[in-house]
């Protein structure tokens, strides 16, 4: 089947260069042979015979430029050049295909289809020659620009911008970006305006002119994108990287392009590295003085002193077990005196610390019926000794109360 298609097409291209060469009595017919190379195209495109195709093709776009058709010319060229960037893999004869394509395009007046043709030889280069497809890409762009229509070229702007940034051409980024402003701002379109302006600041700042990044920030308005340019500022200002790595992981700057984006977490400020781990958006530097405990300086206060060498403490505080609620006394506003404690104390001088000799139970159930004020167990008990070694009793309870004779009663 394919070897069939092969010998079809080898004689319609004969019948072409019949039709297309000058006799004694005739003159050439360009629309026969013209048609006759198309029909041999096709025949090797279908028997996979793609360079034959391609020569085939080459010779209808001859035939219809001299027949005066420069629009089927143009389109004869373009499957040229598919076939040999889709099938042949030959990126430089598919970008001069491209091209001879957008000639002819350009020639009979179609501008958009003479860049559409520009793009995809650009497209084809990427991979092979990186300068030669960013001038591919701004040549479409121009085309737009010259007629006017550049909002049908703000696609190609994005790939060459991207395309530049990636290859790191900063320069022609800024050219392109700058070219893009200009027709934003003729279409007002405000948000991509925007956009626009914070990619060139990421790309100036990438570039190392703090300078000109200055001078680009002050023609823009107030938004978002100026605040994050606004950040970037402080932080480059200030030597600020944590301030400059938490600006660019802004969700603003996601929304452009995605080269723009990768470029703008690369950067850093002078004399600084990329941190290991990215700040997250609520940071906050905790402080000093909450990381450790507040410690006083001065010694604690010298234990109370109480009569017999005990504290005034109950049974069960000495126990460790809570006293009974009590209705009768009103708790005391101080806090209770610390615990007694018998041996050396801490930061004072040994002169001036109390030595209490050892607690029997006995002392303890004496204390604790004092501090109960039992009056039975009071008139049972001896003297106590005081401070001077003199025994005083108990001190006895206040006499009740007498109403004294009221005198008006006897003047009455």
């Amino acid at each position: 089947m394919e070897a069939e298609r092969i010998r079809e097409g080898v004689k319609l291209m004969q019948e072409g260069e019949k039709a297309s060469t000058k006799g004694l009595f005739r003159k050439p017919d360009w629309d026969v042979a013209a048609s006759c190379f198309e029909r041999a195209a096709t025949s090797f495109k279908i028997a996979r015979s793609y360079d034959q195709a391609v020569q085939a093709y080459t010779k209808t776009s001859e035939a219809y430029f001299k027949a005066d058709g420069i629009h089927l010319a143009g389109k004869a060229m373009e499957n040229a050049g598919f076939l040999l960037a889709q099938n042949l893999n030959q990126s430089q004869r598919a970008a001069e295909a491209y091209k001879q394509a957008s000639d002819l395009f350009m020639a009979d007046g179609k501008m958009d289809r003479a860049a559409e043709q520009l793009e995809k030889a650009a497209r084809s280069m990427e991979n092979v020659d990186v300068n030669a497809a960013i001038e591919l890409y701004s040549s479409a762009c121009s085309l737009f620009e010259q007629e006017d229509r550049g909002r049908f070229a703000q696609e190609i702007f994005k790939k060459a911008i991207s395309l530049s940034v990636r290859s790191r051409k900063y320069a022609k980024a800024i050219e392109l970006i700058h070219r893009q402003c200009h027709i934003l701002q003729k279409l007002a379109s405000r948000t991509h305006v925007y956009k626009a302006n914070l990619s060139l600041l990421i790309i100036l700042f990438a570039l190392g002119d703090e300078v000109e990044a200055g001078k680009q920030f002050n023609t823009m308005c107030a938004n978002e994108e100026a605040d994050i340019g606004q950040s970037l500022l402080q932080a480059y200002d200030e030597v600020d990287q944590v301030l400059l790595e938490k600006t660019v992981r802004r969700q603003q700057v996601s929304f452009l392009d995605n080269e723009v984006a990768k470029l703008s977490r690369t950067l850093t400020v002078p004399g600084e590295s990329l941190s290991a781990q990215p700040p997250s958006s609520s940071y906050r530097p905790t402080p000093t003085n909450q990381s450790y405990p507040y410690k006083s300086a001065q010694p604690p206060p010298p234990p109370p002193q109480t009569a017999y060498g005990m504290p005034s403490q109950t049974k069960e505080d000495i126990y460790n077990r809570p006293p009974p609620p009590s209705h009768h006394h009103q708790q005391s506003s101080s806090p209770p005196p610390p615990p007694h404690y018998s041996g050396p104390q801490q930061g004072y001088p040994a002169e001036k610390q109390q030595h209490h000799p050892p607690v029997t139970d006995v002392d303890l159930d004496e204390e604790f019926a004092r501090l109960n004020t039992n009056p039975s167990y009071q008139q049972n008990q001896p003297p106590r000794p005081d401070h001077h070694g003199q025994h005083s009793p108990y001190p006895p309870h206040p006499p009740p109360f007498q109403q004294a004779d009221d005198d008006d009663d006897d003047l009455r």
